[in-house]
Order: structure tokens, then sequence, then C-alpha cells
């Protein structure tokens, strides 16, 4: 399999605060990691890129002999990684990250996530979600004081409550097998605040993946591009 990704500002933001590194293995193996990072333009900047390319740093420099475990050393050596550079500047103090990861080897998909970005596995039938958002939203909904529905509106949607370079930095781990034809797709919430899941469904399915990832961050910005966009394909 192979993976690809695109990474864009939006029309509000100043500057792009989302990381992505992708790598395409010589046995079709594949990494992606995407990250979304908080703190202020500067210190969100560092956390992303800084954790992205930590965490795959690691990833190949260890053999894979488990890939969850080679995953989740990854992901607290990056987050160890945060806590040092925040804590040797004051201006930065206090920054972090989200962080999706997904492996893929053969049919088997690995992913691993700390705080909002998405993991969703995707085909011609259906899109689903293999991570649950680290927020203070989704918590509510799981406790059953607000609908799913509710959640797309609540104004404090965007506070996570785990991330990377912070305290809560406990990532949640998944592996599911593959079905001939699916697709993987990690983003961030610039993506998911704008198109709806079918809506992803329907781009991802109906275009090659090249445009899909072009599409995907058009489409968001149609819809007022308020966030950095960053949206990753493995294939």
């Amino acid at each position: 399999m192979k993976a690809i990704y695109k990474s864009d500002k939006g029309l509000v933001r100043s500057s792009n605060q989302d990381w992505a590194e992708v790598r395409n293995f010589e046995d079709s193996s594949c990494l992606s990691v995407v990250c979304d990072g908080v703190g202020g333009s500067a210190g969100g900047e560092i956390a992303s890129k800084e954790a992205a390319t930590t965490i795959v740093s690691y990833f190949e420099q260890h053999p894979k002999y488990s890939i969850k475990d080679l995953i989740l050393e990854s992901i607290k050596v990056a987050n160890e990684h945060l806590i040092a550079i925040s804590k040797s500047d004051d201006s930065i103090f206090g920054l972090g990250t989200t962080s999706v990861i997904a492996f893929v080897e053969k049919n088997m998909l690995h992913v691993a996530n700390v705080g909002d970005s998405r993991a969703y596995i995707i085909s011609d039938k259906e899109i689903i979600q293999v991570t649950e958002d680290h927020s203070v939203v989704n918590e509510l909904v799981n406790q059953g004081k607000i609908t799913s529905e509710e959640a797309k509106d609540a104004p404090n949607k965007n506070i996570i409550t785990r991330a990377l370079g912070h305290l809560n930095s406990s990532a949640d781990y998944y592996n599911r097998i593959l079905e001939h034809g699916q697709k993987v797709l990690l983003c961030t919430d610039g993506l998911t605040n704008c198109l709806s899941d079918e809506e992803i469904k329907n781009i991802v399915t109906n275009n090659p993946p090249e445009s899909a990832v072009d599409i995907l961050i058009s489409e968001s910005n149609k819809h007022g591009g308020p966030d950095n966009i960053t949206v990753s394909l493995i294939f």
C-alpha cells in the first residue's frame, strides 16, 4: 500500500500548525503520522513538526517485531521530547499537539491516537471512524449529556483532553484487518469540522487518491476554511 498527504493552512489562520509525515517502505508497508499543534502559533508549529518527525524517526530506527509496542513507544518518546522543548524556552512553554498514526503491513492496519485528529477506514459501502476523539465534547456524548448532533455545534468542541507535550498524553491503540478496496484516511479537525463523514466518503471513493486529497482540502476551504487542514490517504 502507499501513503500520501497534503496540508493547507486554510483561509483564516495566518500559519499552518499541522504537520504530516509519510513513509512508503520497500516491502509495500507504509506509515503515516498527522499532528495538529496547540499552544499558540509558534508553539503549535514546533510541537506538530517535532512530534511527527520524532515518531517517524523512532519507528524507522527500531525493529518492527511488535508494531503496537513500537507505535506506543514512539509516542512516548515524542511526548518526552516535547516536554523537554517546552521547559527549555519560556516563549513556547505549554506547547502540545494531537497525533494520529497509521501503519499498514499487508492487510493489517495499526492505529494510535492522542487528541482529536482522526483515522477512518473508507470503502464504497461505508466510512468507519476507527479512533475516538479525546475531547470535552466527546466525553459529554459518551456520558449521554448531549447528542452526537448537538456535539457538532457545541461551543467547546475544539477543547481536547489529551495531547502530546502535556501530562495527559496516553494513546489509544487499535488494529483492524483491511478488506480489499478499503482505504485509510487520517485527518485533523480542520477537515472534519467542515465536511460530514458522508461527504468525505464520497470524495475519497469517487476520485483517484491524489485528486481526493486535493478535493478534500478544496471543499473544506469552500466551507470557510476556518482551520488548518491536513489529510493523509493510504490506498
